[in-house]
């Protein structure tokens, strides 16, 4: 068994133990990804919230819902790893996103954007509502057509998808889940976009352009490998 086949493994081993790595993985991913969208849950409160199911402090009931959902989100990414990404499945990590749990329970897969639509703090130019179904059928073929994943596609995947920016809202979140499960897919160091670097990661994205990906692998590259940094909580 390789270090990257232990490490999955022992991941979804750990994710049957409370406060174990699996949890840390996770509370360190959606405080991160979250604060990036204006979450204002701190380490301590998102704790409490996704272990005990207790509110510390104000927050909107959009922050609260959608950040309880992120934790759902997560859990189906690492029980989904090696499942193809399609339309669907986009349509479905959207839903359990940004919508009650019985919505998503029932089967409301979601919908893609209707009305045109924009990266806050971005001039990056995004499609129009009716392009993005093929938009994301290229994509998303041109994805698996490759033999190997390394940093370089997964960083181009990201740029394309946002600039797809398929739902009304909830697109940075999902593009960032998606990150995870093309890491974890491809036995990649496991760097984890932070909100203290969030000015660096979307001016990043912002100098990217089709065909130019250089600006966010290099940002991607700056970050530390969130596996390597914990091997002592994993490889055993």
């Amino acid at each position: 068994m390789t270090q990257d086949d232990k490490f999955i493994k022992n991941l979804l081993i750990a994710k049957e133990i409370k406060n174990s790595f699996y949890y840390k993985l996770r509370h360190n991913f959606l405080y991160h990804s979250n604060k990036i969208e204006g979450s204002t849950f701190t380490t301590s409160s998102l704790a409490l919230l996704l272990d005990k199911n207790i509110v510390e402090g104000k927050h909107t009931l959009d922050d609260v819902q959608e950040t309880v959902n992120s934790s759902y989100v997560f859990d189906y990414i690492i029980e989904t790893l090696d499942k193809r990404i399609d339309k669907s499945y986009l349509k479905y990590l959207h839903s359990m996103l940004k919508h009650n749990t019985s919505d998503y329970n029932k089967g409301f897969s979601g919908i893609f954007k209707k009305i045109p639509n924009m990266i806050s703090g971005s001039d990056v130019v995004l499609v129009q509502p009716y392009e993005v179904e093929p938009k994301l059928d290229e994509l998303l073929e041109w994805y698996y057509s490759k033999e190997t994943i390394s940093y370089d596609e997964i960083v181009e995947f990201h740029y394309r998808f946002e600039t797809i920016h398929p739902f009304q809202d909830g697109n940075g979140r999902i593009g960032r889940f998606i990150i995870l499960k093309q890491i974890l897919e491809n036995n990649l160091p496991l760097i984890i976009i932070s909100w203290d670097t969030e000015d660096e990661y979307r001016k990043a994205l912002s100098e990217c352009r089709l065909g130019n990906y250089k600006p966010l692998i290099q940002y991607f590259s700056s970050l530390s490998d969130f596996k390597k940094d914990n091997k002592n909580l994993w490889d055993f």
